[in-house]
C-alpha cells in the first residue's frame, strides 16, 4: 500500500471511529406511553408492582396510546374507556442529569394503585403502593396526590411508572416533577427533555453514512 492509500485508510478509521462514538454516545428518545386495559381488580396491601403489573397484563388490551405529556390526561378521550379499566404511565428514558427527583401524580383510581421506579429495565428502586380510593381533586396539594422522591444517576437507564386500577367515573390525570428542590413543571417531553439523553444527533448518522460509503470506495480500489 502506498503513502496516499495508508492516509486515506487512516482517515477512513478516524472517520468510523468518530461516528461510532457520536452514536454510542447518544440514547434513545425519551418515550411516554399509556396503556388501558380492562379490569376490575381491587389493590390489596400485600400487593406488589410486580404483581399489580401481572394483574394489568392478564387484562384485554383497549388501548395503547402514545403520549407528549402526562399533563391534564383523559381515559375517555385516550382510550374511550371510563369505567372498570387498569392504566400504566410510563416514562423511558437514560438519564443526562445525576440528583434528586420528586414525581408526583394526581389521579382518579377508586380501586389503588403503584407509582414505581425501574433502573436498568429491572431493578425496582422506589415502589408504592395504596389500596386507597385514590382521588386529587384537581389539587396538587391533595392528600390523595402521590409523591416519589428518588435519586436518579446520570447515563443510567430508567422507566418512571404508575398503574391505577379505576372502578367507575375516571376523572383526568395530571404529573409533575421537579428537580433538586426546584419549581415544579409538568411532565412533558419538552420540559423533561433537559434532564433526559438525547437521540442519536443527526450529524452522528451522516458521518457515519459517509465514513461506510468511503469504506466501499477504498475497499473497490
Amino acid at each position: 500500500m502506498d503513502l496516499h492509500s495508508r492516509r486515506r485508510s487512516g482517515l477512513l478509521r478516524l472517520a468510523l471511529t468518530s461516528a461510532l462514538l457520536l452514536l454510542a454516545s447518544a440514547s434513545a428518545a425519551t418515550t411516554f406511553q399509556a396503556t388501558y386495559r380492562a379490569s376490575t381488580y381491587q389493590v390489596t396491601s400485600g400487593d406488589s408492582y410486580a404483581s399489580l403489573l401481572a394483574q394489568h397484563q392478564s387484562g384485554a388490551l383497549i388501548a395503547s396510546v402514545p403520549k407528549t405529556s402526562f399533563e391534564n390526561m383523559e381515559p375517555a378521550t385516550d382510550a374511550g374507556v371510563v369505567a372498570d379499566y387498569s392504566v400504566l404511565f410510563t416514562v423511558d428514558f437514560t438519564s443526562a442529569v445525576s440528583g434528586q427527583y420528586l414525581f408526583q401524580a394526581g389521579a382518579d383510581w377508586g380501586r389503588g394503585a403503584v407509582a414505581a421506579v425501574i433502573e436498568s429495565g429491572t431493578s425496582v428502586i422506589d415502589e408504592f403502593v395504596t389500596t386507597d380510593d385514590v382521588w386529587w381533586n384537581y389539587d396538587f396539594g391533595n392528600p390523595d396526590v402521590i409523591s416519589r422522591t428518588v435519586n436518579i444517576t446520570a447515563g443510567n437507564s430508567y422507566t418512571l411508572a404508575w398503574l391505577g386500577f379505576e372502578d367507575c367515573c375516571s376523572g383526568p390525570t395530571s404529573m409533575r416533577f421537579s428537580f433538586e428542590g426546584g419549581a415544579f413543571q409538568a411532565l412533558d417531553e419538552t420540559n423533561f427533555s433537559a434532564y433526559a439523553a438525547p437521540e442519536p444527533g443527526t450529524g452522528a448518522l451522516v458521518a457515519l453514512g459517509l465514513a461506510l460509503l468511503a469504506s466501499r470506495s477504498v475497499r473497490r480500489r
